[in-house]
């Protein structure tokens, strides 16, 4: 079965993995190598990189090429990858302004490493 690269998700993990380490476009692609500021600012904005320059920047962000994989109709390639996929989200939401944005990722961060460690209660027995 064929798939696509779903660009929208990749340039939004880009967009996100530079805020996190507060790094310019120009910073950004110093640190992936080989990948100029004009490619990297272009697949921030959507558009779809080379195979070369695609599997640098699933280096980068620390995921399997695979991870950005989608099929045709639109449906994830792999199983969901929460919470990175709601936090990528978030970020790609144009709608929610910064300070809300961030708020959501850091409620959404500590709920995950709450749940990891056990420290949420399992609520359903109060139903």
């Amino acid at each position: 079965m064929p798939h696509e690269i779903d660009t929208a998700r990749l340039a939004a993990a880009i967009r996100d993995r530079r805020k996190d380490q507060n790094l310019g476009v120009r910073a950004a692609s110093s640190e992936i190598g080989g990948v100029s500021s004009s490619t990297l600012s272009r697949v921030e904005k959507g558009n779809l990189p080379d195979l070369d320059t695609y599997l640098r920047l699933c280096r980068w962000l620390g995921r399997p090429a695979t991870y950005f994989a989608r099929d045709p109709g639109g449906v994830a390639a792999q199983e969901t990858r929460l919470p990175d996929d709601v936090i990528v989200q978030l970020r790609a939401d144009r709608t929610l302004d910064e300070r809300t944005r961030d708020a959501l990722v850091t409620m959404i961060r500590t709920a995950y490493a709450a749940a990891k460690r056990g420290d949420i209660e399992d609520e359903s027995v109060y139903e």
